[in-house]
């Protein structure tokens, strides 16, 4: 009884470390989770930017035309400014374009790293509580084959006692 009970207890501690991993890596999750959001929302804030920087190329692209209309009677002044300005506008484009497609790009990374360490702090979670349902299946087992033994022997015992007592009340 007091074996059964130590058993349990160890059993137990056992359930309550696994419980304690889990919810570790459960806390885990939510932090690369919240990560995960603040990433997502850097890349909306970089979109909406990119979105504003399209707006303000349209914009020029608008003046542009309205300036091409006007060009016949400005000077060569007048259109090689606007043209260094179109210039500038295009590779200020360019240049937030590419920024936004690294920034896709490390995000794109970073998720599926955490992904990745994600699952594999589950699969080994999952591969601790495995080990310790087959350890504790293995030890109820033991704990009842002992069992059926003692059943069987105390079987046996008061089988040899009626015997003998039968022996001594029939002398």
């Amino acid at each position: 009884m007091i074996m059964v009970k130590r058993v349990r207890d160890k059993y137990e501690a056992e359930l309550r470390e696994l419980e304690r991993s889990e919810r570790s890596a459960q806390e885990k999750q939510q932090e690369l989770r919240k990560r995960q959001g603040d990433m997502e929302a850097e890349l909306l804030r970089l979109q909406a930017l990119l979105r504003q920087r399209e707006q303000e190329m349209q914009d020029v692209t608008e003046s542009r035309d309205k300036l091409s209309e006007e060009r016949r009677s400005l000077a060569e002044v007048i259109r090689q400014e606007f043209a260094e300005r179109l210039v500038q506008t295009e590779e200020d484009n360019r240049r937030m374009k590419t920024e936004v497609a690294e920034v896709r790009a490390r995000l794109r990374l970073e998720v599926e790293r955490v992904s990745r360490e994600k699952e594999e702090e589950l699969a080994e979670v999952h591969q601790r509580v495995k080990s310790a349902i087959l350890k504790k299946e293995e030890t109820v087992n033991n704990l009842r084959k002992q069992h059926e033994a003692a059943v069987k022997r105390a079987d046996h015992l008061e089988a040899l006692l009626e015997q003998q007592r039968k022996q001594l009340l029939g002398k």
